[in-house]
């Protein structure tokens, strides 16, 4: 019998949907905890967002390390896999968790704050530098956040908290349009989001391009374009791309053996699953595995 590993869920010591720590806080609470091991890889299922103020750290997200220094922002989205390494101890910032719920139902599926740009790691990197921000920074205003969310006073905490959530969001919304690439449209991007969250919930069943542009009620040659002038790939390539993250994450955070993985990312044979990673990333999956 296959075991998954545990899959970490938000869990708050507050009431509300968004808990803010120091670094030094968060470094503290991770070595106690017993339910996984957080310096090792394992999937999240809420949002984080860290803040370094003070030295430099790198952190694992989705197979690859992402350099910080003071002023940089990283977005972690639910079910990307990561890990803090032990450095996390020598640096100063902060700690952003939020409730996936809270994010998704206030921000992704609302018209009036919809982020189109970020936590979308399809699209975006999912670091901010400070020098991309020009005269802006979030420092202060993260450091605000945290003092609201000590403060013993209770009166209107949840709205006030998140009031600086909103700012801290749509700062780095801003951020991300500024430097998006020229040309691509407001409605193309929701239409690669509804693209993206369909591909998401169907990978398993269909890879086809055309059955995705049929859904959408598009053309292909539509869809494909706008695939390519966002992200800079073929909507094919993207959805090769987008499977591969996915067995990896099978990979990694499950000792599922891989013919069981192949079934779970919609191949009928486990030869030809072998055969599309390894043509993707030279190396086949026990390898994969066993390098991680």
């Amino acid at each position: 019998m296959s075991i998954t590993l545990p899959k970490v869920t938000y869990k708050s010591d507050s009431e509300s949907d968004i808990e803010v720590m120091t670094f030094g806080e968060t470094y503290k609470k991770l070595t106690k905890t017993t339910e996984h091991n957080p310096f090792a890889v394992h999937k999240i299922q809420f949002y984080l967002i860290l803040i370094v103020t003070e030295n430099v750290y790198s952190h694992y997200v989705d197979f690859k390390f992402y350099d910080l220094k003071k002023g940089s922002v990283l977005f972690v989205a639910k079910n990307q896999v990561q890990y803090f390494t032990e450095d996390f101890k020598n640096v100063k910032g902060f700690c952003i968790v939020l409730n996936s719920q809270f994010l998704e139902q206030n921000y992704f599926l609302s018209k009036n704050n919809n982020l189109n740009r970020l936590y979308n790691y399809h699209l975006e990197n999912p670091v901010i530098h400070s020098e991309e921000m020009g005269k802006d920074e979030f420092i202060g205003v993260v450091e605000k956040l945290y003092f609201e969310y000590m403060l013993p006073d209770n009166f209107a905490k949840a709205d006030i908290l998140r009031a600086y959530i909103d700012i801290i969001l749509l700062k780095a919304e801003r951020v991300k349009q500024q430097h998006a690439i020229v040309g691509v449209k407001t409605q193309w991007l929701e239409v690669f989001n509804e693209f993206k969250n369909m591909l998401e919930s169907n990978y398993a069943k269909t890879r086809s391009s055309r059955d995705y542009s049929s859904k959408l009620l598009i053309s292909y040659k539509f869809l494909n374009d706008i695939v390519k002038k966002s992200t800079g790939k073929t909507v094919k390539a993207f959805i090769d791309d987008f499977v591969i993250i996915e067995i990896k994450r099978y990979l990694v955070t499950t000792s599922l053996s891989v013919k069981e993985i192949s079934y779970k990312t919609g191949f009928e044979e486990p030869a030809n699953m072998t055969k599309f990673f390894k043509k993707n990333t030279q190396q086949t999956p026990l390898k994969f595995r066993q390098k991680l």
